[in-house]
């Protein structure tokens, strides 16, 4: 089977990068799948909102050197963000020129004067959630928009100059047709798209999907359709010059998203808002409490502070930098005082799965459709790098 092109060395962060997310919790409706830290409110507490999430950065700074390289707004549904706070936001945390600035917009949720709006408060790059371009799909999904509102923002986006734009697809649902994801793409390639993400519809614990699946409503796509599908949705785009740099993302040379470069790639990060996990340079990882008002009332006390250990460090760099087409990087792995043998590789490597270079451990051919068994086989033979290692917290 076919894997599709893939980029490799496109982006390069320097090892001082670092980047700021912000969770925004607030949608039209819950989407069926959704396992998120999100709310239905028709009347948020933005202003309050907006000021924690200030507080909170600013108790956070101190922990970072420079500027930040990229800010995320995530969610939830940012586009419904009042544009006042969104730029009374962004100037309190003051980045630079060159800070790639993304916020998820969901169809239905802005129009051509308010694209204008976040492209004037700083945002430079959007991430519209467009799921599927299928009425029937889309009313499965409980999405809150139309196809024709998906349709229109992707007409919008590239009359504003926005810097870069990226497309969601969800591939995998009950009684979807390999035809009708072929549609879903071609839709999508004809807005000459820079970037695309890609998922396949999981089961996510406490979900309705999830309930009304266990309760037998319907049944999963088979694994044979889905390796076809997982199959289609890399290749179709790779033939218009849209290639995979990571399992569930493609983009075309230069716009892949640098914030999520950060996450593969082992970058430190604030987390901000509610639900919002970080990952500081004193290796701390922090995670937010996920009760808006606790956290309005509190935006710095974290729910959770942990330093992992480096053999939990070495878990995290595995499978967050398994999944980048660069692969994991084996000397920053060493520093951890952890590596993966040759031997460990072997079963993989003779199923042309993975292969190991001098420099690091990479996933190819089959092996992106078996992602998830790659990284259980390499975790559980990651052994220790040197003698006299000690696996303890620093």
């Amino acid at each position: 089977m076919g894997s599709g092109g893939v980029q490799r060395a496109r982006y390069n962060p320097r090892m001082d990068c670092w980047g700021i997310y912000i969770h925004i919790p607030w949608c039209i409706s819950r989407c069926h799948y959704c396992a998120f830290t999100t709310n239905v409110d028709s009347e948020p507490p933005w202003v309050a909102y907006v000021d924690a999430i200030m507080q909170e950065w600013d108790n956070t700074r101190p922990f970072f050197k420079g500027t930040p390289d990229s800010i995320f707004l995530g969610g939830g549904t940012p586009s419904l963000m009042p544009t006042d706070q969104l730029r009374r936001l962004i100037e309190h945390i003051g980045p630079t020129k060159d800070c790639e600035i993304t916020l998820e917009a969901n169809p239905g949720t802005v129009d051509k004067e308010k694209l204008h709006a976040i492209h004037s408060a700083g945002v430079n790059r959007l991430s519209v959630g467009i799921q599927t371009f299928q009425p029937h799909l889309a009313k499965f999904l409980n999405r809150g928009h139309s196809v024709a509102h998906a349709q229109d923002l992707l007409r919008d986006i590239k009359s504003i100059g926005f810097k870069s734009w990226s497309a969601d697809l969800i591939f995998g649902l009950p009684n979807q047709t390999i035809e009708e994801l072929k549609l879903d793409l071609l839709e999508l390639l004809a807005s000459d798209p820079p970037h695309i993400s890609l998922y396949s519809l999981t089961a996510e614990p406490g979900t309705p999907y999830t309930n009304a699946l266990n309760k037998g409503r319907f049944s999963k796509i088979s694994d044979e359709l889905w390796e076809q599908m997982m199959d289609l949705v890399i290749e179709m785009p790779a033939s218009a010059g849209i290639n995979r740099y990571e399992v569930s993302n493609l983009a075309a040379p230069e716009m892949r998203c640098r914030h999520n470069e950060l996450y593969w790639r082992g970058g430190y990060w604030a987390g901000l808002g509610v639900g919002a996990h970080g990952w500081l340079p004193n290796r701390l990882r922090t995670e937010n409490t996920h009760d808006v008002s606790e956290y309005i009332n509190a935006p710095c006390d974290y729910l959770n502070e942990v330093h992992p250990t480096p053999r939990e460090q070495a878990t995290e760099l595995l499978l967050t930098s398994i999944r980048h087409v660069d692969g994991v990087p084996l000397k920053q792995l060493e520093r951890l005082g952890w590596e993966v043998s040759l031997a460990d590789c072997a079963p993989l490597i003779k199923a042309g799965l993975v292969e190991l270079t001098e420099d690091s451990l990479r996933v190819i051919g089959r092996g992106w459709n078996l992602i998830n068994q790659v990284v259980l086989h390499l975790d559980q033979r990651l052994s220790r790098a040197s003698p006299g290692f000690t696996d303890e917290r620093k």
